[in-house]
């Protein structure tokens, strides 16, 4: 079965990739990957960690509510990948925003026939506090769970749109829709894609968002309603020199110090790196101070916002490399 995606000319010059992980499809992508049987080897070290914390804390009811909405297979609701340029909080505060209107649509299209436990139909009714209880699902989940891998997933989607920058000079937006995956064809003017059921797609000229992923596997995924800007997520190809530091890191400088060192892959301010970590932004600043004095990160003023970067010798620690002095 087959996605056929029908571009036109006008289509072709709007298309655009991720600039970084779309931390919401990366959510939904990574709770598929929780609940199948066999995972593929480059998730096998973030299982190995949900394992750890599962032992450590009490993770099941958050996971329990997101994988009501996100099933092992099957459909799950749109409004959960909302189409923004902002961090994980702007994500966060659109979903709380959907109208009552369409949770309703997408959760009865989802169910079907099939009786929703009674949170998620209050949830459909827009009650307040399940709105509020799904945010605080998605928030513990990726605290706990997502931002160990963040520099995982910028390290895979850095390096595709590296791989893509070079197939637009060298062939155009044609070399780019040949090379996204595997499970990908373009047969022009239509991009196939291998999907769980046979669908069309016509974009009639408002283009399409390209969304590499570090958690997507197999088949590609889209939004159900045709209406909505179209996006494309797919398996990114993970890059070559991606090592599971983090537990090494752990036991060398703590837990959040390790994350805070592989959240800063790309430069961030104080305020992202809090996010990326899920920590206040007074307890970053001060990790991003003890990085400092010991020559890991360099941090720079830029109006009114401190941006934090990698120094060569915390690039290598980083990456699990043995760095010298600089």
């Amino acid at each position: 079965m087959t996605l056929r995606i029908h571009f036109t000319a006008d289509d072709l010059a709007r298309i655009t990739v991720a600039p970084r992980p779309d931390l919401m499809w990366e959510m939904v992508n990574s709770l598929h990957v929780l609940q199948v049987r066999r995972a593929a080897a480059e998730h096998a070290p973030w299982l190995r960690h949900v394992r750890q914390r599962l032992a450590r804390s009490d993770l099941r009811s958050p996971i329990r509510l997101l994988t009501t909405l996100v099933p092992a297979r099957g459909d799950f609701p749109d409004f959960l990948t909302p189409a923004h340029r902002g961090g994980l909080e702007v994500a966060r505060d659109l979903i709380l925003a959907t109208p009552a209107a369409r949770l309703r649509a997408e959760l009865a299209a989802c169910f079907g026939q099939r009786t929703p436990p009674a949170w998620l139909r209050r949830l459909a009714e827009g009650d307040r506090a399940a709105r509020q209880e799904l945010d605080g699902a998605v928030a513990t989940y990726f605290r706990e769970l997502l931002a160990p891998q963040l520099h995982l997933m910028d390290d895979v989607v850095h390096t595709e749109r590296a791989h893509h920058s070079r197939n637009v000079l060298e062939g155009g937006a044609e070399r780019l829709l040949s090379t996204l995956s595997p499970s990908i064809r373009w047969e022009p003017p239509t991009l196939v894609a291998d999907y769980p059921r046979d669908g069309d797609l016509h974009l009639r000229g408002r283009g399409i968002s390209l969304v590499p992923s570090f958690f997507c596997t197999g088949s590609p995924v889209t939004l159900i309603d045709p209406d909505l800007p179209p996006v494309l997520v797919y398996p990114a190809s993970p890059g070559p020199g991606c090592p599971d530091t983090l537990s090494g890191l752990t036991e060398l400088m703590g837990r959040t110090r390790a994350m805070a060192l592989c959240a800063l892959d790309s430069p961030c301010s104080t305020g992202e790196l809090a996010l990326r970590i899920g920590v206040s932004v007074g307890t970053a600043s001060k990790h991003a101070s003890v990085l400092r004095k010991a020559r890991l990160i360099t941090s720079t003023r830029r109006g009114c916002e401190v941006v934090h970067a990698l120094t060569r010798l915390g690039r290598e620690v980083a990456q699990g490399r043995r760095g010298g002095s600089r």
